[in-house]
Order: structure tokens, then C-alpha cells, then sequence
């Protein structure tokens, strides 16, 4: 009997390891590991990071609106202005970043088409590839 329980036992560990490689822990400061999982949605001025994609591609507000990116992904992602951009914004280099389920804001106050990228995961360029995003301000 002892030993159906800690077969039990152990199948119910290893069951439990399983998961999705896209969780996102919670946690002050975003280190990663640990807490709740959280999740993100994008909003008309949030862009959240999911997987190695800024989701929503493109966002357009008006000048003078902040956009506020959250990290979705389980892996710590930049929010870097691309060398087309007037504006230059970064939310830290490597190994700085934003963290799993950290956030970082910029504010645009003058209209324009702002191209970013992670430096993680990404490229700049013309337009910048892979992990990329754009900021339409009217």
C-alpha cells in the first residue's frame, strides 16, 4: 500500500512540472520565478510581450499619450528605438530589460511613426525584423 502512495505521489509531481514555456510568473520587480501567473491584455495604450512578439504590432494614440509595455513571456525582452525613429527610448540595455512580468512607459509628445525593436530578439534595421513593433502618434 505504502509504495501505490508514493508511486502516486510521484506521478502527481512530475504532472505537475508540466506546463506551458509562455507562463508568466508574477512578482515584485519582475525577476522571474516563483508567484502567481499573470497574464497580459493589450489595451489602447498597453502593448504586451508574448512570446518573442509585441502584441498589438502596431498601436496608434495621440500626442502626448503614454504607451505602457508589459512583459507576457517568460524571457526578459528591451523596448529599444529603432535607428528610423525621431525619438530615442529604451527600456535598458542588455542584461537590463524588462523582466517577466515587469512594465516599462514612454511618453510621445510629438506626432510621428516610431519604429522599436528587442534587442534580444530583434534586429534594426529598415524596417526593424523579428521582435518588432510600431508607435503611430496623430
Amino acid at each position: 500500500m505504502r509504495s501505490h502512495v508514493l508511486g502516486l505521489a510521484a506521478g502527481l509531481f512530475v504532472f505537475a512540472g508540466c506546463g506551458s514555456s509562455t507562463s508568466v510568473y508574477g512578482g515584485a520587480g519582475g525577476g522571474g520565478g516563483g508567484g502567481s501567473i499573470t497574464s497580459c491584455t493589450s489595451t489602447s495604450t498597453k502593448v504586451c510581450m508574448i512570446g518573442l512578439t509585441f502584441s498589438p504590432a502596431s498601436l496608434t494614440i495621440a500626442a502626448g499619450g503614454t504607451v505602457t509595455w508589459q512583459n507576457g513571456s517568460s524571457a526578459t525582452h528591451t523596448v529599444t528605438s529603432s535607428s528610423l525613429s525621431t525619438a530615442t527610448f529604451n527600456s535598458g540595455n542588455p542584461p537590463a530589460g524588462v523582466a517577466p512580468a515587469g512594465t516599462f512607459s514612454h511618453t510621445f509628445p510629438t506626432a510621428g511613426t516610431y519604429h522599436y525593436y528587442c534587442q534580444y530578439h530583434g534586429a534594426d534595421g529598415n524596417p526593424p525584423t523579428g521582435m518588432a513593433g510600431t508607435i503611430i502618434v496623430q
